[in-house]
């Protein structure tokens, strides 16, 4: 099993309005794909600097793959779009892992 975790730093005081963007616009897109089984988002609880939150997205496929060609595609246009939208004060990094 393959998971997909792509994980965002955000400033602070954009914390509601990256969490409705996950859950109105991200979450959605990647259960529209198709490629995945299962996937989430959740908030994590310790802050990796003052004044930040991140938030991390999981998802769960069998095929390696289909989870590169998500990040590759579809995920760089929704990263593209977070970027138009905060810039700098949002950034991201992507971890590919296999359940053992």
């Amino acid at each position: 099993m393959i998971i997909l975790n792509t994980t965002f730093f955000a400033e602070e005081p954009l914390t509601e309005e990256i969490s409705r963007w996950l859950a109105s616009v991200y979450l959605p897109a990647i259960h529209e794909s198709g490629l995945f089984e299962s996937a989430e988002c959740a908030r994590v609880l310790e802050p990796a600097e003052p004044g930040a939150v991140s938030f991390a997205c999981r998802c769960v496929t069998h095929d390696l793959s289909a989870a590169r060609r998500w990040h590759d595609d579809t995920a760089a246009l929704l990263r593209d779009d977070l970027s138009a939208r905060w810039g700098q004060r949002v950034v991201w990094f992507t971890t590919y892992m296999e359940v053992i």
